[in-house]
């Protein structure tokens, strides 16, 4: 099992920046026909492995997995970089954001370069932890209002409710608004800054509500379920649901919280499941019947009443996932995962 954790590079000396810049910038002209420059021949073998098609495009070191190493020495961790010219390559300090397994072991590793910083895209593999098996279900149903509303299902009742990520809208408004206020002022570049900030205060709430969501299926010995929304952009597209609604789906980042709900989940045995969320929104959980939103957060049904929209999607996921398995004991019911523990990269978050 993989997992690729991002590093940012802090704290080179002026000596070590140099050495790194001259390494990448021979590696870009490497690629783009100079077979003379400067270059670590480790690096050159990566390179010419990886990247047989050259585009206009920079492209990242990438480092052979015995020819690296990563040591902690007190409170900082340090990763060894091949490079040309020097024997035994330059020793930079990385600040990592989030822990590996310990039996984990470094493989073949990446260094990127965004704008003036280096970021180490580090790989480990580890065996795979066993799968736990299960007694209850938690059903999440990922959405506009709230980012992920979590329902813990136990025998045939909602056990518990959780409502996640709020403040997303909020913060996708305010650089939305931010964003046509400077472009009716020409401030382009800033408005590609603004873009960066905006992804990164989301991808921080993401990692809070992903970690929170795995925490409670571990505290709880759930399954965490999840609604497939492979195609929901081009299924609200086709329907004609207008430019609102598209917009919405256009950004929220439904993919990005599913991923680091797996990833978390992988890393400590929780199995995953995703299964089909057609008309879990439109259909009463308590009836059955087809009914309609009147607004974002509320369902009405035509016999039932009103209900919260999110929860009721959560609880049609939940029965949805326990007919499935045919009404057996959780407990020994054996599932697979949802495609997620073979090779799982960490989506991007902060980095140092």
């Amino acid at each position: 099992m993989r997992l690729t954790i991002q590093a940012g590079i802090v704290g080179l000396t002026r000596r070590k920046k140099e050495i790194l810049d001259r390494e990448y910038s021979n590696l870009q002209k490497f690629l783009k026909g100079d077979r003379d420059v400067p270059l670590y021949s480790a690096n050159k073998q990566q390179a010419l492995r990886y990247y047989k098609k050259v585009k206009q495009k920079e492209y990242p070191l990438s480092l052979r997995n015995d020819l690296i190493n990563l040591r902690k020495a007190k409170t900082f961790w340090f990763l060894k970089i091949p490079v040309y010219g020097v024997r035994g390559g330059i020793k930079v300090p990385v600040k990592l954001h989030r822990e590996f397994p310990e039996n984990a072991k470094l493989c073949e590793s990446k260094i990127v370069k965004r704008k003036d910083r280096y970021i180490a895209m580090l790989t480990f593999e580890f065996p795979a932890p066993p799968m736990r098996e299960c007694s209850s279900i938690l059903a999440v149903d990922l959405g506009e209002r709230f980012a992920a509303t979590a329902v813990l299902w136990q025998n045939g009742n909602v056990m518990k409710v959780q409502f996640y990520g709020k403040e997303i809208r909020g913060v996708r408004r305010h650089y939305a608004w931010l964003r046509r206020r400077l472009q009716e002022r020409g401030l382009i570049q800033v408005v590609k800054r603004v873009g960066s900030k905006e992804r990164r205060v989301v991808n921080a709430i993401l990692h809070r509500v992903s970690k929170r969501i795995v925490s409670l299926a571990l505290a709880t010995n759930s399954y965490i379920v999840l609604g497939d929304l492979t195609g929901i952009r081009k299924r609200v597209k086709g329907k004609g649901k207008g430019k609102r609604l598209n917009r919405i789906i256009n950004n929220m980042p439904y993919y990005r919280l599913s991923k680091m709900i797996e990833y978390k989940s992988m890393l400590v045995g929780i199995p995953v499941i995703t299964i089909s969320e057609a008309y879990t929104s439109q259909t009463c959980h308590i009836c059955g019947c087809e009914g309609k939103r009147k607004t974002q957060g509320l369902f009405v049904c035509p016999h039932c009443g009103e209900y919260n929209a999110d929860l009721n999607g959560a609880i049609n996921i939940a029965k949805r996932f326990e007919r499935a398995l045919g009404y057996m004991p959780l407990a020994g019911a054996v599932c697979e995962p949802a495609h997620n523990h073979a090779c799982v990269e960490a989506p991007s978050d902060r980095v140092g």
